[in-house]
């Protein structure tokens, strides 16, 4: 019997990146339904808006879209197109534009249906070209493509080095830094090589006789290595060397191997593959490069589990394609969580998170500009970012460099700290064994022209009282700003020691040493009694969770989608 599943969201607030999997999944199974195609465009268009590349699984993200592009339906393609800019991204574009000329539906649209397909490029070089300035370039123009697929003309566009990016999308400076002297040492190569072969066949004569005599010598010894005993280190010798070889991160409150050439310890041999899986599903490593791939019934499987620690940073590494049990099973034993934020590249010239992209012509530098400049403003958009799945299982929660610029990243946190658990409590999930988080860590930055105006760390507040009979450790590092003073702080540990259960080990840290007792000062942070009661009376009020994390920074419409299953 089928079973009726229904989403309801509002267009204008973020949405878990396990709900966009659910509605794709949907999509495949009902794929000759027009309406679902129809819904899911529109889903996708504005789960996508003001997401970025190092979020969003690229590929599964430009699939997608050439399927709505091929798609049987203008209808389909037009609602994608409805509102949607491509991840605000130079190089995302060009893959879309790469994808579409290598795909062989293109050369079927020309043959079935060339007038819709010039629609619908000009509809594409208006939402992809035009709206970023790009006026010189030849993208998306029917006859010339026309040319390329039928005449074998080579697309100059398609020429760039795409083998040069990095594993976010972006690009090396040193791939093009190289690239030509590349060219230039391969030439000179050829020339040594001839040199080179005619002086090896003389050596290689040489070196036969030499071998023969080796040979024998060898042998000889041979005969008498086989008089020594095999001798095989026990695993916990093993263990040890492995370990005083690894690197471990040393900045976070939990313990986190370093995932850089892990493997190669694994192909020692067998022992140090088998010892390295043990260590590997029993503690927390970082998975940055690649998707975890587990399966505990395979002896040729590093990782038999799914893993125990999670960075942010990795959620574009989920793939769109992975089914609901698939990701569900991934975060299932996620007891360590870190998500550092974007916020310093919205307020500062220099950008950490450097938005390379691939070489353009005469526009380039215009390009550059407006991609920064959105870049920075959507950073403090509620539709930045991804909300991961849940993690049933989680223990630990690291924040590095908060700003609280905007209710952004606060709401992220409140969601998975507190909506998600109260999730697990209503269906009855198994969760970890004292039903809440054991240790929180936050390292809070200062811009004087938000945080001395409003602030956005009232959500550590309502966190740690939903947790307080959790948690064991909280550490709140406020070195970095005067606007936080240790009377504050003082207070805030006072309400959570005496709600809680435990004795709290807390480590707290201010710049400002003064002991400022002004109560106004407690109540600007969100930290007062009264403030709290008003706060738990609102959100009883409020069972829709998405209505309590949208605090007024939207009012449009909500729809209700259906989809039968």
């Amino acid at each position: 019997m089928d079973k009726i599943k229904t989403l309801t969201y509002n267009k204008e607030s973020p949405k878990t990146l396990l709900e966009l999997i659910t509605v794709l999944r949907i999509y495949d199974k009902y794929r000759d339904d027009e309406s679902i195609r129809i819904i899911t465009a529109d889903y996708f268009c504005h789960y996508h808006i003001d997401k970025y590349l190092h979020y969003v699984d690229k590929k599964g993200h430009t699939d997608f879209i050439l399927n709505c592009f091929f798609d049987d339906s203008k209808i389909v393609f037009k609602k994608l197109c409805g509102g949607y800019s491509p991840l605000n991204s130079s190089y995302c574009r060009f893959k879309i534009y790469k994808g579409i000329v290598n795909d062989q539906r293109l050369k079927e649209s020309f043959e079935n249906n060339s007038s819709e397909l010039k629609e619908r490029l000009d509809l594409l070089k208006k939402k992809f070209v035009y709206g970023w300035s790009i006026k010189s370039r030849a993208e998306y123009d029917f006859t010339r493509l026309h040319s390329i697929i039928y005449d074998g003309i080579s697309d100059e566009i398609l020429k760039y080095p795409i083998s040069g990016k990095y594993n976010d999308g972006s690009f090396n400076k040193k791939y093009y830094n190289n690239s030509n002297n590349n060219n230039n040492n391969n030439n000179n190569n050829n020339n040594n090589n001839n040199n080179n072969n005619n002086n090896n066949n003389n050596n290689n004569n040489n070196n036969n006789n030499n071998n023969n005599n080796n040979n024998n010598k060898n042998n000889n010894n041979i005969n008498n290595n086989n008089n020594y005993k095999k001798f095989i280190l026990p695993d916990i010798i093993i263990e040890k060397i492995i370990r005083d070889s690894l690197w471990y991160i040393d900045d976070r409150m939990d313990k986190v191997i370093i995932n850089d050439n892990l493997l190669s310890y694994g192909l020692v041999c067998k022992q140090f593959f088998r010892v390295l899986s043990k260590i590997l599903n029993n503690e927390y490593f970082e998975w940055k490069k690649s998707i975890i791939q587990f399966n505990n019934d395979s002896e040729f499987s590093l990782i038999k589990q799914p893993p125990l620690y999670f960075d942010y940073q990795s959620i574009r590494l989920i793939p769109y394609s992975s089914s609901i049990e698939y990701v569900k099973l991934l975060f299932s034993r996620v007891q360590s969580f870190y998500i550092k934020t974007d916020e310093y590249d919205a307020i500062n010239y220099y950008m950490k998170r450097e938005k390379k992209k691939i070489p353009d012509n005469d526009d380039k530098e215009n390009v550059v500009y407006l991609e920064a400049i959105t870049y920075r403003d959507n950073i403090k958009s509620p539709r930045y970012l991804v909300y991961p799945p849940p993690m049933p299982s989680l223990e630990s929660i690291t924040i590095d460099k908060y700003y609280g610029l905007e209710s952004n990243y606060a709401h992220l946190i409140k969601h998975i700290l507190i909506k998600y658990f109260k999730d697990f409590k209503t269906s009855k999930l198994h969760i970890n064994d004292r039903f809440g988080i054991k240790r929180f860590s936050i390292n809070i930055q200062e811009y004087h022209k938000y945080l001395n105006d409003k602030s956005n760390i009232k959500f550590i507040k309502q966190v740690l009282e939903y947790h307080s009979n959790s948690l064991e450790i909280v550490e709140i590092d406020c070195s970095n700003t005067q606007y936080i003073y240790p009377n504050q702080l003082e207070y805030l540990k006072s309400l959570i020691d005496n709600q809680s259960n435990n004795n709290i080990n807390w480590s707290l840290s201010t710049k400002n040493i003064t002991n400022n007792n002004n109560l106004q000062n407690i109540q600007y942070l969100g930290f007062s009694e009264n403030e709290n009661e008003n706060e738990n009376e609102n959100e009883n009020k409020n069972e829709n969770e998405n209505e309590i994390e949208s605090d007024n920074e939207s009012n449009g419409e909500s729809d209700s989608y259906s989809f039968n299953l």
